[in-house]
């Protein structure tokens, strides 16, 4: 994963914005404190694939959260991003290894489809619409990493597809590696 000086801020939770556009930013807001904030997401309100992989990404178990995200129409491609990060009180090991992160999703995904045909395909096509880099943050006065994944498709459910490995990669199969075996 390539590492930039900054993907789109620095410092979470961020305040509420709005652009001289007329877009608005709702803001940082953490959705593992406050879950029902979702719903002030209105980026994601007509995806619920999308919607989902947030909740899922925030559930209180989890390793990882959120800080913002984006998607919609542009021409006729669906783009959008989603930044997130390992959460304030996760170990180094894992702060440290969020680098790599994207190249063992598309190890994850190697494992996950058992035929080889169909496994390149699936891991070309996913590494075509998303992009994976790392930028510094500041989150509750720590600094370490966050990653931002860019997406680009024209269809939807190749799309929700790659969310929807993302959403078990980031929820179950990444944090197994780092629970003490029983």
């Amino acid at each position: 994963m390539d590492k930039v000086e900054r993907v789109n801020f620095i410092r979470f939770p961020y305040r509420r914005d709005i652009r001289e556009n007329g877009d608005i930013n709702n803001g940082g807001f953490d959705l593992i404190q406050f879950p029902e904030k979702i719903n002030d997401i209105h980026e994601i309100t007509d995806y619920p694939w999308f919607k989902e992989f947030t909740k899922c990404v925030n559930k209180t178990s989890g390793l990882f959260m959120t800080l913002g995200c984006a998607i919609g129409y542009i021409n006729d491609s669906l783009y959008g991003y989603v930044d997130f990060t390992c959460r304030p009180d996760t170990t180094e090991a894992i702060k440290e290894d969020l680098i790599n992160l994207d190249d063992q999703y598309y190890s994850y995904l190697s494992q996950a489809i058992p035929d080889e045909e169909t496994r390149l395909r699936a891991i070309q096509y996913v590494q075509g619409i998303l992009l994976w880099l790392s930028s510094p943050l500041e989150i509750y006065g720590e600094s370490y990493s966050q990653v931002n994944v860019t997406f680009r498709e024209r269809e939807q459910d190749g799309l929700k597809w790659a969310f929807d490995h993302l959403s078990y990669f980031l929820t179950e199969y990444y944090p197994a590696k780092f629970k003490p075996a029983e």
